[in-house]
This record gives structure tokens, C-alpha cells and sequence, in this order.
């Protein structure tokens, strides 16, 4: 019996299925969870903090302004000018590949540079150069609007899920998440804007985007309950047609290669159709084929559609009926590509990537790579071949002699959040179980090492909220070195100190902390280390012994930031009662008359979020938490800033009340660290859940 896709059981994977079944999440910056978005959810508005009628709650804040009684004005200051600062930033390079919930997302276009997407950018990467040069759909100076409400005329606002190339490999198309999100098409080689398509409010995302041979249409397929498929005309930007595609999410689209064809297909669980360009739909058939769920799909010259099996078997569809499934990969098929006639890429599981020969279904190489295959791609000349890792590495293979180089490495589990530039480079840390070095100068990552090899979990309610399925001591948040110590916070609150010559071997295990920490420092003179906690604490230790020198008491939420100041006898410190404190060093007391008596003191750094330096960082409308990263230039003039709302945002120093910044976007989620490089010319922000790194430069 012919059975078409739609319901069923299947033959299949659990990781694919678990993958498969994921929804859309969203951060509350007020709770620090992620939550499911319910049906509809993605329909309303976020909170929006420029809309004061909308405010509630931040009205009532900025109102009241919890810590001003806390502050005072420093002795000595810039001057108050409430307009844009006259420095300007430019995106130089980002460090990230979107590779947890997408596939198919790394392609090489005309030139044989490698495109793909992070964050809310699509990314052309020439890693012939040296160093390494990237140009960017999306990205650069914007309005200072919310991403909810961002204009998207010209680029993405939000997360890219889906990326696609034409058959000439000289346009690209993106797609988004939102409510009503937006898809592109783009110079593959250029990254110049060529024509935006608006999907309807409600279509949540756009799991899949195809382009067809000679990019005269587009497709996507959405989120939406009915994960309708949308067809428009490239040139025009009119929709052609828009139909229901399936009961369950669709994984991939793909358009026919053969000439004159108007036919495309799209796969996901439980389902395979093919459509035409008018809008005319068929389910796939199978037979006495044994049936599965479908992560990819691609079709050759003679328009035969291939399917890669949610139970790692090669599906071969000739019209719409499977006509033979081999056995390919063990576990499901993540990737694939047709090249040229008869040539055939697939890319699984189980970390290997084989070349078929189509005519006769033979696999005629094969590779092994280091954990599961996201994507796959290689010119017609077959000179050489990309491959997308789970792993958040993207690794080019010169087919000459099989040679391999990681042209782009990332984070790739949770959220990233550590951020610590030093003499080495910008080191990040995530949950992921990695601590990344990255050489800022020459576009490259220098060195990963683990978090840990322990495995242990924190009590209920002391963990930070994650999407990532390592143990909490495996995670980290927060990261601090010094000339000769790195120090790595774990969300189980333990901080593993290493020597930066062996940065593997840990030398000390500091375990005070009875929750994650948010913030780590050492002090100026390099005689004390401190540790923000979210038990409310902040900790002390002696650097030359490392034991702990004393508690700083007095908060009655979560330490979210601490400054020492240049003589490294005060640290000031805010919590998440947005309150600021001030204590004494080294007998960690407090000093109550701290708003008084610190009027004349230099600050080593200005990463509390409550000063009366950055009264204007809090736009009306605002809670108090948006605000995540705070950051001031070597030469004291201006402020950077990251919030909940994607923005990079750099403000003169002071900004006060009712300053106007520079605001970039870039990042797709909430921008969580901010810092300069030694000199200022410099920039680099992290995206907590984009999980990238960007580099800006001064212009």
C-alpha cells in the first residue's frame, strides 16, 4: 500500500526526534529562565522599552530609581553632552556558526568563500587571507529601537534558522524567526541586500528556505501550526502562493536541478512533498519502502529527490515514489548535496561524510570528522569541500590531499556569557564545557581547554537557567585572568584556577560559593581575586595562597557586577535588587557612608550597572534588568553597553538622563558582555543565547 506523508509512526532516531520536537524559546530577563513560547505567544509584542504606555513595571522603576540614593556625583567628570558620542564602530569580524538547531547552513559560493549564518548575520568568509576577512549581510549602526519592533527593510533583526545558495552560487537566501519574520535574498559574495519577503504575522520562523536554479523564485517553510509553506517571486518580491505544508516541522526544502523544472520538495517529520511554483502539492509515496522522518533533501540534473532517513538510510525519489532507500549513516542523515550530474554528498550522525556516485548508488569516499555532520557542500570541480560541525567548527578539505582546516570554530551548547580580555587575546567561556581563546588580530581562535571534567550538578533553584545538556560544574558563565592565572566559574559556583602556561591542569578549586557566579576580578595591584555570586555574596580570596580573605555582606539579591577601584582598597558592587553597595579592602567591610566617601575615588573599570555615571543607560520603559554588560573606554570618554534587545549601544561618558547613543545591531539575543581592547580601538560583545563573539572596530 502507498502510504503519503503525513501521520504515523516511524523508523527512526531519538536525537532526531528530540531535535525534531523543539520549540521556539524565550528569555525572561527578569527570572533569568527560559520558557516554552506558547501557541500564539509569538504573535504578541515583547516588551518593548521605548513604549512608555506599554512600560508598567519600568515606569515605576525609572520612577523610583531604587539605588539613587546611593550615588553621587563624582568629584570630577567629562562634561554632560546629552548627543551621540563622535566615535563610530564598524563590524570587523564575528566568531560563531549557528549549528544546534539548523542544517544545510554552510554553502561556498562563485569565489570559493565559505557562506553561512550567526546571530542575525549572514557571513561571507575569505580564509585565504591573512588574516581572514568576512563580509556581513546585516550588521552596523541602526536605530535605537527594541529588535521586537526594529526596522527589517534592509536586514535581519532577529535569529537566522535557515540559509540557502542558487545553483550559480551568486545568491544566497536567509530566513528568520518573529512573529512576522522576514527572508532575503542576498550577493553570496558580496553581502549586499537584493530583495526582502515579509511572511504574515503568526509564521513564527522560518525553518527552511530553498532558492530555485536560476533564482527567479524563493521558498520557506514556517513555524506556524500548519508550517505553511510561502512562494515568492525573487525579482518582485510578490507572493505567488502560500499553502498548508504539514502536520509537523519541516526540516528542509529544496528546488529540482533539472532543466525547466518548476518543482521543489520539502521534508520533515513524517512527511515528504513535492510542490510546483503555481502552488500545486503531492505527497510523497512510498510503497513497500520503509518509511521515516526526513532532516534534508536535494535533487540532481535528471530530478530525482533525494532524502536523508531519520534512520540513516539514503531515500532515492523518482516523480514522488521512493524508489529505494540504502543503508548510508549510522544514526540520522543531518546533511547533503548534489554536485554536478552524478555526484552526491551526505553527512550523518555518525560523523562521516560520503561521496556517492548517483548512477549506480555507490559510495566512492568517504571521510570521518569529530562528531555529528550539520551540513555539507563542494563546487562542481570537486577541488575541494565544507563541512558544518555540531560542534560549532566549520572545516574546509582541500580534496587534493584530504588536508582539513577549521576556517571558523564556536560555542555551541547554552549560553555564552564569560568575556576577559587580556595580553593573550578575548577569552570566552559558555556551557558548553568550553573556555575559548581568540586572537582578535588575526581572526582566528587560538585555544580551547574544559571547563571541567567533573560532572556535578547544583541543588534545584541555585543553577543558572540553560538550554544546555552538559552538567552545571561543566558550564560557565564567568572568567577572569591576570599575567599568570586564568579563572573559571562553573555554574555549580566552584571557580577552578589554572597557571596560563598550563591552562589544562586546574591548581587550586575555590568552593565557597553556594550558587553560579555572574562576575570575577582580580584586583589592580594582582593581591586579591573576587567572585559575584548569586547567593548574594561576594567572595575574597589572597591571591598568593588563594584562601579567602573575607565575605562581602550586605546584599539582599544576586550579584550581578562589582568594580575595585585603581588602588584596589574599595569594591563597589550591584545586586539584583538594583542595589549598590560599597566595602573596604582588605577587611571586606562595609562602608555605609560609601555615596559620600567615594566621590573622589578612581574606578579601575565601570561595570556596575547603577552609577551616577549611566543614569541614561535606562531608557523609559525599562524593569532594571535589560541591561546585562557594561563597559568603559581605556581613555574614560565613552560607555558600551549590551542589553536584552540585541544592541550594542555606546554612549559619551557621563550619560545621563536622556542621552542619546549609537546603537548596532549584530547579535540576535541578548547581548550579555561588553569590553574594550587595551587601547581602545576596539570593541567586543557576546551574545548570551547567539552564543557569537563580535569584533568592532573603531573607525
Amino acid at each position: 500500500m502507498n502510504v503519503e506523508g503525513g501521520s504515523g509512526g516511524f523508523e527512526g532516531d531519538a536525537d532526531f526526534a528530540e531535535e525534531a520536537s523543539q520549540k521556539r524559546m524565550k528569555y525572561n530577563s527578569k527570572t533569568g529562565e527560559y520558557v516554552e513560547c506558547e501557541h500564539g505567544e509569538e504573535d504578541k509584542p515583547e516588551d518593548d522599552f521605548f513604549a512608555a504606555e506599554d512600560a508598567g513595571e519600568g515606569e515605576q522603576f525609572m520612577a523610583v530609581r531604587p539605588w539613587i540614593g546611593q550615588i553621587a556625583e563624582p568629584d570630577s567628570h567629562n562634561p554632560v553632552v546629552m548627543d551621540k558620542p563622535d566615535e563610530t564602530y564598524q563590524l570587523e569580524y564575528v566568531f560563531g556558526y549557528r549549528s544546534a538547531d539548523s542544517r544545510q547552513n554552510v554553502h561556498l559560493n562563485c569565489e570559493g568563500k565559505v557562506v553561512y549564518m550567526t546571530a542575525a548575520l549572514g557571513v561571507v568568509l575569505d580564509h585565504t587571507c591573512s588574516p581572514p576577512e568576512q563580509k556581513f549581510f546585516g550588521g552596523g549602526e541602526v536605530e535605537n529601537t527594541a529588535k521586537n519592533v526594529a526596522n527589517d527593510t534592509n536586514a535581519h533583526t532577529d535569529d537566522i534558522m535557515s540559509i540557502g545558495i542558487c545553483e550559480q552560487r551568486q545568491v544566497a537566501v536567509s530566513g528568520q524567526v518573529g512573529r512576522a519574520p522576514t527572508m532575503f535574498t542576498w550577493n553570496a559574495c558580496s553581502g549586499e541586500k537584493m530583495q526582502r519577503f515579509k511572511l504574515a504575522r503568526g509564521s513564527r520562523g522560518l525553518s527552511a528556505v530553498g532558492i530555485s536554479c536560476d533564482a527567479s523564485v524563493v521558498a520557506g517553510a514556517d513555524l506556524h501550526n500548519d508550517h505553511r509553506v510561502h512562494c515568492f517571486d525573487a525579482q518582485s518580491g510578490s507572493l505567488k502562493f502560500m499553502d498548508k505544508g504539514a502536520t509537523d516541522k519541516i526540516m528542509d526544502l529544496a528546488f529540482d536541478r533539472a532543466p525547466g523544472s518548476n518543482r521543489f520538495a520539502t521534508v520533515g517529520v513524517k512527511n515528504v512533498s513535492f510542490w510546483t511554483t503555481d502552488g500545486e502539492k503531492q505527497g510523497g509515496l512510498f510503497g513497500s519502502t520503509p518509511r521515516t522522518s526526513f532532516s534534508c533533501c536535494a535533487f540532481d540534473t535528471k530530478g530525482r529527490m533525494f532524502a536523508g532517513g531519520a534512520n540513516g538510510k539514503l531515500y532515492c525519489f523518482e516523480g514522488r515514489s521512493a524508489q529505494s532507500a540504502i543503508a548510508a549513516h549510522k544514526g540520522f542523515i543531518c546533511g547533503i548535496k548534489c554536485v554536478g550530474d552524478n555526484l552526491m554528498l551526505t553527512g550523518g550522525k555518525d560523523g562521516k561524510v560520503k561521496l556517492w556516485n548517483t548512477d549506480d548508488m555507490s559510495c566512492t569516499r568517504e571521510w570521518q570528522f569529530d562528531g555529528l555532520v550539520r551540513a555539507v557542500d563542494m563546487p562542481a570541480d570537486q577541488s575541494c569541500m565544507v563541512v558544518g560541525l555540531r560542534s560549532g567548527n566549520i572545516i574546509h578539505v582541500n580534496l587534493a590531499d584530504d588536508s582539513q582546516q577549521v576556517v571558523m570554530a564556536s560555542h555551541s551548547d547554552g549560553e555564552v556569557w564569560g568575556l576577559q580580555v587580556d595580553e593573550c587575546g578575548v577569552w570566552t567561556s559558555g556551557d558548553d564545557n568550553k573556555v575559548m581563546l581568540w586572537d582578535a588580530a588575526a581572526h582566528c581562535h587560538s585555544k580551547s581547554v574544559k571547563v571541567t571534567d567533573r560532572k556535578e550538578k547544583q541543588k534545584k533553584g541555585r543553577g543558572a537557567s540553560t538550554l544546555s545538556k552538559y552538567a552545571q560544574s561543566q558550564q560557565s558563565r564567568a572568567v577572569a585572568t591576570n599575567p599568570d592565572w586564568l579563572c573559571v566559574s562553573g555554574n555549580d559556583g566552584k571557580v577552578s584556577v589554572r597557571a596560563k602556561s598550563d591552562p589544562e591542569t586546574e591548581c587550586h578549586l575555590l568552593t565557597d560559593a553556594k550558587e553560579w557566579n555572574e562576575c570575577m576580578a582580580f584586583s589592580p595591584c594582582n593581591t586579591y581575586f573576587a567572585v559575584g555570586s548569586h547567593d548574594n555574596l561576594v567572595y575574597v580570596y589572597t591571591v598568593a595562597d588563594w584562601q579567602l580573605a573575607g565575605k562581602l555582606k550586605g546584599h539582599s539579591s544576586f550579584i550581578v557586577a562589582f568594580d575595585w577601584s585603581a588602588d584596589s582598597t574599595k569594591i563597589r558592587s550591584n545586586c539584583g535588587a538594583h542595589e549598590i553597595l560599597y566595602f573596604s579592602i582588605p577587611s571586606c567591610s562595609q562602608d555605609t557612608a560609601g555615596r559620600s566617601s567615594t566621590t573622589g575615588t578612581e574606578w579601575a573599570t565601570a561595570s556596575v550597572h547603577f552609577t551616577w555615571s549611566n543614569e541614561a543607560i535606562f531608557p523609559s520603559g525599562t524593569d532594571g534588568t535589560h541591561v546585562n554588560g557594561v563597559a568603559q573606554s581605556p581613555d574614560g570618554n565613552t560607555l558600551l553597553v549590551g542589553n536584552d534587545y540585541g544592541l550594542v549601544q555606546l554612549f559619551r561618558n557621563p550619560a545621563r538622563n536622556g542621552a542619546c547613543p549609537r546603537s548596532y545591531r549584530g547579535h540576535s539575543e541578548h547581548v550579555v558582555r561588553v569590553a574594550y581592547s587595551a587601547d581602545g580601538s576596539y570593541a567586543y560583545s557576546i551574545g548570551g543565547y547567539d552564543q557569537t563573539m563580535m569584533l568592532w572596530r573603531k573607525c
